[in-house]
């Protein structure tokens, strides 16, 4: 008989809005482990075996190297499917028939594609977990990796005496180009972290999005904040971290939209060093990456010493191996159990007359 996915959507990493306050802290904390062992050069192999399916649609830097080095630190394997290779779309398969396939054979699937629908639509027929690894809607995996970040350039402070200033972008109605902040709005409410929406007065959140970060506070009894403003230096005396993304990620030059929404942007909202030297001496500057020198953030910050861009990349790393173990380990198979199946296998294997390349080979080479 037919078996059905039965996984609920806290099986899957789609946003940081379907976690727990709880799942967060023990995912940010296992990153901590994770990169502690990683530095002393351990690697521990938790997904032993263990197969990821890596569906692209979007190119990517971080997000690709990150899993794959990650499953490969872990004892497994990544498995790379461009969306173009695959039989998805206009005259082949659907995308459920698509996600029963491949979740037949692997262990866990990141997908990176601009439609957030696509996603819903491939983990709803998923029997693995499923990792968003970037949509237009939502970066879970950068978010995570951003609070991580802060919580080690602050290792004194907690989560919820933390401010951070998000300039740019902070509506999705605008342009459908805030998937990082987002996510970062939801951490913060579920956290207790302060959050600052900076920028023009047409780019300040929904009122979708504030009463959804509203819930999460209140469910959560956190404490967090949301502020609005469209100064950079109303705040910036009591800010510990300016975060940015791209003004115009993947939109046409020449076009009049990119050209207009650049104008609002740039410069008003461009992280300087007249902006840093405002804040406070220990202010840290984020970017997940690619950012456009001198355009979001000019090149003497993004260089300079309160510039984390780098360490939060690299931190993209202990982030992914982090939801993988969250996501895809499962108790080790009892040695006893191996036992067990590999005798059948091999029974089967001398009861049967085979041709077998090694036994073709008896001379003694050993003088040669």
């Amino acid at each position: 008989m037919r078996v059905m996915p039965t996984l609920a959507r806290n099986n899957h990493l789609l946003s940081t809005a379907d976690l727990s306050a709880d799942e967060l802290k023990n995912i940010l904390q296992l990153m901590k482990l994770l990169k502690d062992a990683h530095k002393q050069g351990v690697q521990l192999p938790l997904l032993k075996d263990k197969v990821l399916g890596m569906i692209f649609e979007i190119s990517s830097t971080r997000t690709r190297i990150s899993f794959e080095t990650a499953m490969t630190e872990l004892g497994g394997h990544a498995e790379f499917l461009a969306m173009g290779n695959l039989q998805i779309g206009d005259g082949h398969e659907t995308m459920r028939d698509t996600a029963e396939v491949i979740s037949r054979m692997t262990d866990g699937v990141i997908m990176r594609c601009n439609d957030h629908a696509y996603l819903e639509e491939f983990a709803r027929f998923s029997y693995v977990p499923v990792f968003n690894g970037m949509t237009m809607d939502g970066h879970p995996t950068q978010a995570l990796a951003d609070v991580f970040t802060m919580m080690e350039h602050l290792p004194g402070t907690s989560l919820n005496e933390m401010t951070m200033l998000y300039l740019g972008d902070n509506n999705d109605n605008a342009d459908k180009l805030v998937p990082i902040q987002r996510e970062l709005m939801w951490m913060a409410a579920k956290l207790g972290m302060t959050y600052i929406a900076c920028g023009p007065r047409d780019m300040w959140p929904s009122a979708a999005d504030t009463a959804q970060f509203e819930r999460f506070a209140a469910e959560n009894a956190s404490g967090a904040r949301l502020i609005c403003s469209d100064d950079p230096y109303e705040h910036i005396a009591d800010v510990d971290f300016t975060v940015s993304d791209s003004f115009v990620f993947g939109m046409p030059e020449d076009d009049p939209q990119t050209i207009a929404r650049h104008t609002k942007l740039f410069p008003a909202y461009q992280v300087n060093q007249a902006l840093v030297d405002a804040g406070k001496p220990e202010l840290g500057v984020l970017h997940c990456l690619p950012c456009q020198r001198d355009e979001e953030i000019t090149s003497d910050v993004l260089d300079g010493p309160n510039s984390l861009a780098f360490e939060e990349a690299e931190n993209r790393l202990h982030a992914q191996k982090a939801i993988l173990v969250w996501f895809m380990r499962t108790d080790p198979k009892e040695e006893a159990l191996k036992a067990y199946h590999l005798g059948k296998v091999e029974a089967l294997l001398h009861s049967v007359e085979r041709d077998v390349p090694s036994a073709i080979y008896h001379e003694d080479h050993s003088e040669r």
